[in-house]
């Protein structure tokens, strides 16, 4: 699970924002709020859901592309960048953030440890690097600057890695560390393996990961049809359907073709109930990817990344979950997380939206609930609700969320300008 992530200098983000899961002490009035936090197995509770709002071009798909950024860094950290420029996507708005570091910190918990690690990077290297490890109390696994290295005489295999001169200046040590079975290095690399993110427009390549978990398991495809047939779709099962991929022909200028034959394709059938020539009811089969919605779509295709997290206890980020999928649907996804009889291993879901019938659904604590907006500089930031306040107040426990929203009362709305004027000129 997530406890805190921290960052800075990258993408639309100039100066530092952290996105705090910490539950706070504030209750909600309006409902009974208590489901939507876990035990971290440490002195403090952890937010299982977590939503962002604000205007179009905020910088809400960057907020997502920043965890996607930090995740391929130190997952592909063991590569030999000799020779290369490390591609870091700074703050592009002033030239005064060219040759800053970008900063990412993770705090996270899983297999009982609490991890905390962070990097300061720029084009040219590391600047710093630092790892952290929690049980019964705080030790630390390394501390670095640039190729200055300070680690405890026990751990061994990272002593060893520096002895030899394997860590180069533009690779992480944590990833060589885990490649090298340091126990810490590969325990923060298999969370980090897990955390699974999906953007809103990109969900359809998810669809074959869904399929494929359905042909492994019954018991998962179970649970995704229980899952299609009490969203009421109108669909009773689903069957998956193997056929060849057709043999293409890619013509290109002048004259030049390719063919090709990539093996098989898996479908999804789905199974209607319509009524025969005789007005008895009866099962049909229906090509799935033709006839049904692009809602019923995007709700299969990205369940099995939901499922899944819910079985192993991940972290899923999800950009536009709003896409294409009514309010209600969200909600009772969003309720999947925030039930601890099915969500067993506190899995946690973080996303984006447009659709603000969730900030009145009785479904998020004030804490859960983020906005995000750009200052006249372009730079973004966010802040939790919780932590909001207007004229030295912050909202109160029974406030109407949705509807201050609307009107302002909490920043992160677009500024539309007289669209009236502008057509009339």
């Amino acid at each position: 699970m997530i406890i805190k992530f921290s960052f800075q200098n990258v993408l639309s983000f100039s100066k530092r924002q952290e996105l705090s899961l910490k539950a706070s002490a504030k209750h909600e009035r309006l409902f009974d709020d208590r489901a939507n936090s876990m035990d971290s197995g440490k002195d403090f509770k952890v937010l299982r859901s977590g939503v962002l709002y604000g205007a179009n071009a905020s910088g809400k798909s960057n907020f997502v592309k920043v965890f996607a950024q930090f995740q391929q860094f130190v997952l592909t950290g063991n590569q030999n960048f000799d020779g290369q420029e490390i591609r870091v996507p700074s703050f592009q708005l002033a030239d005064e953030f060219a040759n800053k570091p970008a900063v990412f910190e993770m705090e996270c918990f899983w297999g009982g440890k609490l991890y905390r690690y962070g990097l300061r990077i720029k084009r040219t290297g590391i600047e710093e690097e630092w790892l952290y490890v929690k049980e019964s109390r705080t030790t630390l696994v390394f501390q670095r600057s640039g190729q200055e290295f300070h680690i405890p005489a026990k751990n061994t295999v990272l002593m060893e890695l520096i002895s030899k001169k394997m860590v180069h200046s533009k690779a992480f040590l944590v990833t060589i560390g885990a490649h090298f079975n340091d126990p810490i290095c590969a325990g923060f690399l298999d969370w980090l393996q897990k955390l699974n993110i999906i953007s809103g427009f990109g969900d359809r390549i998810y669809k074959d990961y869904t399929v494929r978990r359905m042909k492994e398991s019954k018991e998962f495809a179970r649970k995704v049809v229980d899952l299609i047939k009490l969203a009421d779709f109108g669909i009773e099962d689903l069957a998956i359907q193997s056929h060849k991929r057709p043999k293409l022909e890619l013509t290109t200028f002048p004259q030049s073709v390719m063919d090709g034959d990539f093996g098989a394709m898996d479908g999804l059938i789905s199974k209607r109930m319509v009524m025969d020539l005789h007005g008895q009811p009866m099962l049909k089969d229906f090509q799935f990817g033709v006839f049904e919605s692009e809602g019923t779509q995007k709700f299969t295709q990205i369940i099995g990344p939901v499922l899944d997290a819910l079985e192993k206890g991940n972290v899923l980020i999800i950009d536009e979950l709003d896409t294409q999928l009514h309010s209600e649907l969200i909600e009772r996804l969003v309720l999947l997380f925030h039930n601890h009889q099915i969500n067993k291993k506190n899995a946690q879901l973080i996303f984006t939206s447009n659709n603000t019938n969730l900030l009145s659904a009785k479904v998020m604590r004030r804490d859960q609930i983020f906005f995000i907006e750009k200052d006249s500089f372009g730079s973004s930031h966010f802040y939790s609700l919780v932590n909001f306040k207007k004229d030295g107040k912050s909202p109160r426990n029974d406030e109407d969320i949705e509807g201050n929203y609307l009107k302002g009362k909490y920043g992160a709305l677009p500024f539309m300008g007289d669209f009236d004027n502008l057509l009339q000129g």
